[in-house]
């Protein structure tokens, strides 16, 4: 599975376009915040009685947080796609040659997919920190720099996991490419980034809650916002605090009802759990089907 994982890499950065498109992509996203969503976001806050000298670090920790989650998420298309395109073309075929299984050859991709995501992400993830530093002097301690990089690692292995069930399930090229176009798009509304959680209908919320990236969106908020949260609590009343953070996605409810961040944390894990299960299953159906037309 080494040599595979290898070889998919190898393609991927064979192709300057791959890499350039890859970094041009999170550079987008950051930039759209930025110059389009920033102002309307800080306007939002201070409308729920945030009046606090934190306005702007806290908005900025608040988005930047969520931005990782989408940059993440879609920076794992590119591999996905060698693997789309592999079935395509008859190459998985190929593999099955070798003595491997059907079910390791998909993985491959996975962790392919999880290595290219995780470094671009780390990548914006330390720029976002220089930011930081530079323009608020806000250092992240050594605790929560470790709990934000795992909380994007387990977001990144949901969102190689989920893409790669939903390639699995599109046989025609051409379609995993308009996917691609559309994924890139309302990733960051399912996420709550691009419009805050708190605008939708109550419905779409509770649809919304159930999504892995909106629950690791939540917890990396949780983590980032907490410092600044601790320093403005004395001077914030807790009910204009609570609307604020349920408003923003920094806690999920559902039917009204906050849940705490040690549940959600046993929501991914489960729904990891999930994820990996249903890969299987359908990668087995996959193997049948790949056996009975050969």
């Amino acid at each position: 599975m080494k040599t595979l994982v290898y070889r998919h890499l190898k393609i991927f950065l064979k192709s300057p376009s791959n890499i350039i498109l890859s970094f041009l992509s999170s550079l987008v996203i950051i930039s759209l915040y930025f110059l389009f969503i920033r102002d309307f976001t800080i306007k939002a806050v201070n409308e729920y009685g945030f009046i606090s000298n934190y306005t702007n670090l806290f908005v900025d920790r608040l988005m930047t947080s969520g931005l990782l989650i989408v940059i993440g998420a879609t920076s794992v298309l590119s591999i996905i796609f060698i693997f789309v395109r592999d079935n395509y073309t008859g190459t998985i075929k190929d593999f099955l040659v070798s003595p491997i299984s059907y079910l390791k050859i998909i993985y491959s991709y996975f962790i392919a997919a999880l290595i290219v995501s995780t470094i671009i992400t780390i990548i914006a993830y330390i720029s976002i920190e220089i930011f930081f530093i530079y323009y608020y002097n806000d250092y992240s301690s050594i605790i929560i720099n470790i709990n934000s990089l795992i909380t994007i690692l387990l977001s990144n292995i949901i969102a190689s996991l989920l893409i790669l069930i939903i390639a699995l399930g599109i046989t025609n090229f051409n379609s995993f490419a308009t996917f691609q176009t559309l994924y890139g798009v309302i990733i960051g509304f399912f996420t709550g980034v691009y419009i805050p959680i708190g605008y939708y209908p109550k419905v779409i919320r509770n649809i919304f809650f159930y999504f892995p990236l909106c629950q690791t969106t939540s917890i990396l908020r949780n983590i980032k916002t907490n410092t600044i949260t601790t320093k403005i609590l004395s001077n914030y009343p807790y009910n204009i605090h609570y609307i604020l953070y349920d408003t923003f996605g920094i806690h999920l409810t559902i039917n009204n009802k906050e849940v705490i961040l040690g549940r959600q944390i046993i929501m991914v894990i489960i729904m990891l759990i999930i994820l990996n299960l249903v890969l299987i299953l359908l990668a087995k159906i996959k193997k049948d089907q790949l056996t009975i037309l050969s």
